[in-house]
């Protein structure tokens, strides 16, 4: 799958639906959401049960819950051919790619909550990653991506990039919200 497909597909759904809100484009899209109990590990999980697509997310989730929710969203409308044949994802990490699937993933949900205008625009104004993406209300690594699939797609030159790196280890550490954990 091309880095340009995903992000015309990302883009023609926004389109359509008139949101880039993954709650209310997986409602729109039929893609069922199911909130489990805490998790210790779990963040998400996308399975299609009797041709039923659903998106399976810890009630604990606290400020990622977005991201998961854009991520399993980019599954069902990347990936739902594999999930029919009985295939499933599911992640404990979100930015910590496995395989391809999970890049496209990622890529689907940094197109999702990130609007090329609204990037073009605060890149000017911030000095580093964590600001843009404070800015942007979205965490620094799904920045990231997104900054990387524009720079790929010729949207944004390198000569605007003058943002410190941010620390790519994150979500290493991250527990759910629990204060038993």
């Amino acid at each position: 799958m091309s880095h340009k497909w995903i992000y015309d597909k990302v883009n023609l759904l926004i389109k359509e639906h008139q949101t880039r809100d993954p709650k209310l484009l997986a409602e729109e899209l039929d893609v069922k959401i199911k909130y489990l109990g805490d998790t210790k590990s779990l963040l998400g999980m996308y399975k299609v049960i009797l041709k039923t697509p659903y998106i399976f997310i810890p009630a604990n989730l606290g400020p990622i819950q977005k991201t998961v929710l854009a991520h399993e969203l980019g599954h069902d409308q990347l990936h739902r051919e594999y999930c029919l044949d009985g295939g499933q994802f599911y992640e404990s990490k979100i930015f910590n790619p496995t395989n391809i699937f999970e890049i496209e993933a990622n890529i689907f949900a940094a197109h999702l909550l990130i609007a090329d205008e609204d990037l073009l625009k605060h890149i000017k104004t911030c000095n580093n990653y964590t600001d843009l993406a404070s800015e942007l209300a979205v965490d620094t690594n799904l920045l990231n991506i997104k900054i990387a699939e524009m720079l790929k797609l010729g949207i944004l030159d390198q000569a605007d990039l003058k943002l410190n790196i941010p620390d790519a280890r994150f979500l290493k550490e991250y527990k759910p919200q629990d204060e038993n954990w």
